[in-house]
């Protein structure tokens, strides 16, 4: 897994390639966890994304929760669809804002809450 992180005036963005499983989640859900908190919002580009396991699927919700608890925005790009599909069959797809791209995210995150 490789994972850059990214500031910008309103948001974040985190980049994410390769497989995401129980062997790299924790480093991902440090590295997000800890851009969520200094920023307003964060993007999580996910088009780079070979594998999702139930390690990552879990790394994200908690990136979900603390967006919710913290009072903070997250958005998903580019998600594959064979990521997308493991979030549908898991009841995941729902809890997050997904956009086809980074600037589409952007641009929503741009405006007011």
């Amino acid at each position: 897994m490789n994972l850059t992180i990214s500031p910008s005036s309103h948001y974040a963005l985190a980049a994410v390639s390769g497989d995401i499983t129980h062997a790299v989640s924790p480093q991902f859900q440090e590295s997000l966890l800890g851009a969520l908190a200094s920023h307003p919002a964060l993007v999580l580009e996910c088009s780079g994304i070979g594998i999702l396991t139930s390690a990552g699927l879990r790394a994200l919700l908690l990136l979900h929760r603390a967006a919710q608890t913290d009072g903070k925005r997250l958005a998903l790009a580019g998600v594959p669809q064979s990521v997308r599909d493991v979030m549908e069959i898991t009841g995941f797809w729902t809890h997050f804002a997904v956009f086809e791209s980074e600037d589409a995210a952007a641009e929503t995150l741009r405006q007011p809450a």
